[in-house]
C-alpha cells in the first residue's frame, strides 16, 4: 500500500473537521452551566484540532511533492475536484488555526467563527468524497466512500475532543458536564457508525453500476481482507461500547483513563478501515 500520507492526510483532516464541530457543541453545552468559561475548558483541544489539521496539511505536501505542486493543481478549479479540495481544505486549516489564535490572544472562544469553521470543513469532507466517487476504481466510486469520510469525522473527531475535555471539567469538579459531554460524544460516534454501516450495505449494490471486470476486482481485493474488516468492525464496536458505558452508565464520575482508552480503541479502527480503503485502490 503506497498511500500512506494520503491515509494521516484525510484520517487526520476529517477528525479535526468533526472535531470542531464537537467542540462548538461543547461550548454551547458548558455555556449554559454558566460555572465556568468555555475558554478555560476548550482551549486546549482546540489547539489540539489547529494541530491535527496541520499534520494532514504537511502529509499533504508530502503526497503531491511540493507546495507548488498544490499551487498548480489550483488552477483546474473549474473543472477539477482536486483542485476544489485543496482550496476548501486550506480554508478549514487557515479557519482552524485563525480559530485558535484568536482564542489563545482574547482568552475567548469565538463560536460563530467556528461554526464557519465547520461548514467549511463538511464541505471539505464532500469535496475529498467526490474524488474518489468519481474515478473509475470500483471499490472507491460509490456512496461508502462518502458515509465513510462523514462517519471518521463525527466518530473520531468527537471521541478525540471528549477525551481532552473531560479531564478539563473533571478539574473544575463538573462532573454532570463530564457526564453529558461523554454523551453527546457518544451520540455523534453511534450517528458516524450507523452512516458507516449504510454505505457498507449499500456497497454490493453499488458494484452493478460498474463495469463487471472492475467489480469482480474489487470483490477480490474485499474478500482477501475479510480478517482485516471484521477486526476492524470488533474493535470499533468495542470502543463504542466503553463509550456507551461512559455515557449511560449511573456513575456519576468519568473515567479519564477509559475516555482515552476508547481514544486508543476506535483511532486503531478507523486507522484500519481507511487502509482497507486504500488498498481497494493499490
Amino acid at each position: 500500500m503506497h498511500e500512506w500520507a494520503l491515509l494521516i492526510f484525510t484520517i487526520c483532516v476529517q477528525t479535526a473537521i468533526g472535531g470542531m464541530f464537537m467542540l462548538w457543541l461543547f461550548q454551547r453545552e458548558i455555556s449554559k452551566t454558566g460555572k465556568v468559561d468555555s475558554f478555560a475548558i476548550l482551549k486546549v483541544p482546540l489547539i489540539i484540532i489547529a494541530a491535527l489539521s496541520l499534520v494532514g496539511l504537511i502529509a499533504s505536501f508530502a503526497h503531491l511533492g511540493t507546495p507548488g505542486n498544490a499551487l498548480n493543481t489550483i488552477r483546474n478549479i473549474g473543472s477539477s475536484w482536486m483542485s476544489r479540495e485543496i482550496l476548501v481544505t486550506g480554508a478549514f486549516i487557515g479557519g482552524a488555526c485563525i480559530t485558535a489564535g484568536l482564542t489563545i490572544v482574547q482568552k475567548k472562544i469565538n463560536s460563530l467563527l467556528m461554526i464557519a469553521t465547520v461548514i467549511i470543513g463538511f464541505v471539505d469532507i464532500f469535496c475529498m468524497a467526490m474524488i474518489y466517487s468519481n474515478s473509475l476504481i470500483s471499490g472507491w466510486n460509490s456512496i461508502n466512500t462518502f458515509t465513510s469520510f462523514y462517519g471518521t469525522a463525527f466518530v473520531l473527531g468527537a471521541v478525540l475532543v471528549a477525551s481532552f475535555t473531560v479531564p478539563a471539567l473533571r478539574a473544575k469538579n463538573m462532573d454532570d458536564t463530564a457526564k453529558k459531554i461523554v454523551r453527546l460524544s457518544f451520540y455523534s460516534a453511534l450517528f458516524g457508525i450507523a452512516i458507516q454501516l449504510v454505505g457498507v450495505a449499500l456497497f454490493p449494490a453499488s458494484l452493478t453500476d460498474v463495469n463487471m471486470i472492475a467489480a469482480t476486482a474489487a470483490q477480490s481485493s474485499i474478500e482477501a481482507y475479510q480478517g482485516t474488516i471484521a477486526l476492524r468492525w470488533g474493535i470499533e464496536i468495542l470502543g463504542l461500547i466503553l463509550l456507551g458505558y461512559m455515557a449511560l452508565s449511573p456513575v456519576k464520575k468519568t473515567s479519564i483513563a477509559m475516555a482515552f482508552a476508547v481514544l486508543i480503541v476506535i483511532s486503531f479502527a478507523e486507522g484500519l478501515s481507511r487502509y482497507v480503503f486504500y488498498v481497494l485502490g493499490s
